[in-house]
């Protein structure tokens, strides 16, 4: 063999929870599990002591924008900021280094959040604000969620400029500068569209700090997440980096599109869930249906606490909704819509249940993505089509102190259902939607376990939905690998399965569920070749 591992701790989250101590690697599958007596008797080029470390299946993340938090980070991450005040101090600051870039050069910022500001004005950003930083250069800061962003009066001018603006009427509130939902990314429109080779440095960035994450596979909505939003400049960075050998990841896209037009164009091209490699390949058509709660434009069957006229906002018409659906479907694609509030999930089951109906059932594991409120008889609805529930648990260490004076308790009672969803029986897949919260994997699961914030010690938030450690372990390995159709890959240490590992200094099931996030990742291996060494 090429690799044994021994004098570990391997789980193997298999359908048996099958234990062992050792584990052998060859060509980049796993061809040995069991004792170290037994691994003792095999002939190895290395053989790694573990020295009583945990083994995991490789981590997966369901739900990442993986340009985004290039993007984001490459440019102004604001999510530390709290207040007004310091925002547009720091804005300044950024104008300043720009000076010789000239006034068509962007002031770009994500991952504001009123919610969390300390000092001053608990509110959301206005053009007036913006403006105190530059009248002359275009801005653009878009808050945590990416459903509402703020411009300030030059880049309004911009964006009131171009042709197709009308299509967004309601979505752009011209007194405040404020855009929500597709109007947030109009501004990409305008600005410098990366080359190919700044999206391979992007990408080339983030696998880094997946792999310090133990994270082996992830899938990502990257469509919408650059200026130009050109997809297909994207995935060819992806496959050109993946025939390069370059991609220590391996990434599934999560196609985004805002209109049934392009819906149509994408598949009309040839692209089909399933398609491309293991280190890269076309996942499910991704749709959103609503916004965000903190946003207040997550779609619900009743207003929002103190805002009896605003029940949210519908991002496309049911009729077109219909057709994306029933175009995809028909076409063999896998399908994810964004649903935040009851009644998007409700109208995505809707739509669900009707291309069903139309074309008969067909395995192509449809899901919803987040299901944060939902309605009391969604679950039985899912469970009966098999829809997938994307979920993710790290939201609750955010949201867990705001839900209920957004939409009171009775409906924050029915918020993050997790353990409902498993005892209905849903297929559940964690994710992190990073960089709306951070891809730490270890971050996830002790939220799913504890229903608390990370830097909290209680009971949790409705204990009742608390998940086993298991179960969230499960969540980020063969849960995920199923949602891509990939359970006979990997999710799990199996024979003939590939080698991807996460190592930890310090065993998940045993230590207190509080302290899953302080354990570190030792090693980070996938098909079998160590990408990440700490």
């Amino acid at each position: 063999m090429d690799r044994i591992f021994k004098n570990g701790k391997v789980y193997s989250v298999d359908d048996k929870n099958r234990f062992y101590t050792a584990l052998g690697i060859e060509d980049g599958k796993i061809v040995f599990l069991g004792s170290d007596d037994a691994a003792d008797s095999i002939d190895a080029d290395e053989i790694i002591d573990l020295q009583g470390k945990t083994v995991l299946p490789g981590f997966i993340d369901s739900h990442i924008h993986l340009l985004n938090y290039a993007f984001v980070n490459s440019y102004y991450n604001m999510s530390k900021d709290s207040s007004i005040s310091e925002i547009i101090k720091n804005g300044k600051k950024i104008g300043s280094c720009l000076d010789e870039a000239g006034d068509d050069h962007w002031i770009y910022g994500r991952g504001w959040n009123e919610l969390n500001f300390t000092t001053g004005d608990k509110r959301v950003l206005t053009k007036q604000d913006l403006d105190k930083i530059s009248l002359t250069r275009p801005i653009l800061f878009i808050r945590v969620c990416g459903h509402i962003a703020t411009v300030n009066s030059k880049a309004l001018e911009i964006v009131n400029e171009l042709e197709n603006v009308k299509e967004y009427e309601g979505q752009i509130d011209n007194e405040t500068g404020i855009l929500s939902e597709a109007a947030v990314k109009l501004c990409y429109n305008v600005m410098t569209e990366p080359s190919l080779e700044e999206i391979k440095d992007l990408i080339k960035y983030v696998l880094k700090d997946l792999s310090k994450c133990g994270i082996t596979s992830t899938q990502t909505d990257d469509f919408l997440s650059l200026p130009g939003r050109n997809g297909e400049r994207i995935m060819q960075a992806y496959r050109e980096l993946d025939e390069a050998g370059e991609l220590t990841v391996k990434v599934r896209e999560q196609p985004s599109f805002v209109s049934y037009g392009d819906v149509k164009k994408f598949i009309d091209d040839g692209h089909r869930t399933g398609d491309g490699t293991d280190y890269y390949s076309v996942g499910p058509i991704k749709l959103y249906i609503d916004g965000s709660l903190g946003a207040k434009t997550a779609l619900m069957n009743e207003p929002y606490e103190g805002d009896d006229t605003n029940c949210g906002m519908i991002r496309h018409t049911l009729e077109e909704l219909q057709d994306c659906l029933d175009y995809s479907y028909s076409h063999d694609m896998q399908i994810l819509v964004h649903a935040i509030g009851d009644k998007a999930s409700d109208v995505v089951m809707d739509a669900y249940e009707n291309t069903i109906e139309k074309y008969g059932q067909k395995p192509l594991r449809l899901a919803i993505n987040h299901l944060q409120i939902v309605s009391e008889e969604l679950f039985d609805r899912m469970n009966e089509y098999g829809i997938l529930a994307y979920i993710q648990p790290v939201f609750i260490s955010s949201d867990k102190p705001v839900i209920e004076k957004l939409v009171g308790k009775e409906r924050a009672d029915r918020s993050y259902m997790w353990k409902t969803m498993l005892n209905k029986g849903l297929v559940c897949c964690g994710g992190s939607d990073s960089p709306v919260e951070s891809f730490d994997i270890l971050q996830n699961i002790q939220c799913a376990v504890t229903r608390d914030a990370l830097d909290e010690k209680t009971e949790g938030w409705h204990p009742e939905e608390k998940l086993t450690v298991e179960e969230a372990v499960r969540l980020f390995t063969i849960w995920n690998a199923y949602g891509a159709f990939e359970e006979n890959k990997k999710g799990s240490l199996e024979i003939g399965k590939a080698a991807d590992l996460t190592i930890l200094d310090k065993d998940i099931f045993e230590v207190d569920p509080h302290d899953i996030a302080n354990i570190n990742v030792v090693a980070t291996i996938v098909d079998g070749k160590t990408v990440y060494k700490n």
